[in-house]
């Protein structure tokens, strides 16, 4: 069942709500791949959220649940197994003409690669104007343009951007208790897609990642999320790292990092995001984990 396909074909999903025009804007972007995908999959939860134009009759939408893991395993569903590849994006990337391509090649070469991200030249705060300034005068060191790392800083997938092997999703899929804007979903599938085969950051493949910030979660979801997903990580053992280890990550990275961004940016009146509210959904995950009371749903009821 998790054997992969012999075919080369690439479908794409995107899952977006409230961002019609910047996702029109990303469906732009990819009519410009060298390789055109078979399909084009747009999850949103309800109609409203489409673009009035799509760029060609490969667009297929499926309106479903709201929240970005269901919304992309709702679009896995819609892909047939005869297909070799997914690309999963986020609704606001900019992608190089030929990151498909590369992908698809590199995949084809690597039997034993199951998952890509590629090299993301902008993480944020970036305008689509500026994303394509990057993209077209990106010159990669002749060193580096095939490679590929599955270790260090390199060893999970990037949310933005993944391409994986059809056959390995009809196993592993994205978790669904992990609701609306599923914080760290990419970390958790990467570690489950290793038991087929090798997952990493291809650095052929060119994008920027905009990160707009309409249609987010609020800051106290936000915050609580950092800190409950990955503790239900941890009860779950879905970890990188041995056990010990793990559970000083957690306090240290997971927990006391982003609380001092917080508080750091509070004291520097720092209005980029709204951290009062973001450090009171941290504090209430750490008060939820000592009362027996954590879980990723949490913020459902907020």
């Amino acid at each position: 069942m998790c054997e992969p396909s012999s075919s080369s074909a690439i479908s794409v999903v995107i899952v977006s709500k409230g961002r019609a025009a910047v996702l029109s804007e990303t469906l732009a972007s990819l009519s410009r791949q060298t390789l055109k995908p078979d399909r084009i999959v747009l999850v949103v939860p309800g109609a409203a959220d489409l673009p009035e134009h799509f760029w060609n009759e490969n667009v297929q939408t499926v309106v479903g649940p709201l929240g970005a893991s269901l919304q992309r395993n709702e679009g896995i569903k819609v892909i047939p197994l005869s297909v070799g590849y997914v690309a999963f994006f986020d609704d606001d990337m900019e992608l190089k003409d030929d990151y498909l391509a590369r992908a698809v090649a590199f995949l084809e070469a690597n039997p034993t690669v199951v998952g890509l991200s590629g090299a993301v030249l902008g993480n944020g705060n970036v305008t689509r104007g500026e994303g394509r300034r990057r993209i077209a005068a990106y010159q990669p060191p002749r060193d580096s343009r095939d490679h590929f790392q599955s270790a260090g800083k390199g060893h999970t997938l990037h949310g933005c951007n993944m391409v994986i092997r059809r056959g390995v999703l009809e196993c592993e899929q994205f978790d669904e208790a992990l609701p609306l804007y599923s914080y760290n979903e990419d970390y958790d599938l990467s570690l489950r897609l290793k038991s087929y085969g090798l997952v990493g950051r291809f650095a052929g493949c060119i994008s920027v990642h905009l990160e707009t910030p309409t249609g987010r979660v609020r800051e106290d979801m936000r915050g609580y999320s950092m800190v409950a997903n990955n503790y239900y990580f941890l009860t779950r053992k879905t970890t990188h790292l041995p056990p010990a280890l793990a559970w000083i990550r957690f306090w240290t990275v997971c927990v006391a990092r982003p609380l001092m961004v917080c508080l750091v940016s509070i004291l520097r009146r720092d209005r980029s995001h709204d951290f009062r509210a973001r450090l009171k959904g941290i504090l209430l995950a750490v008060k939820d984990i000592f009362t027996g009371k954590s879980h990723p749903g949490r913020i459902l009821e907020f």
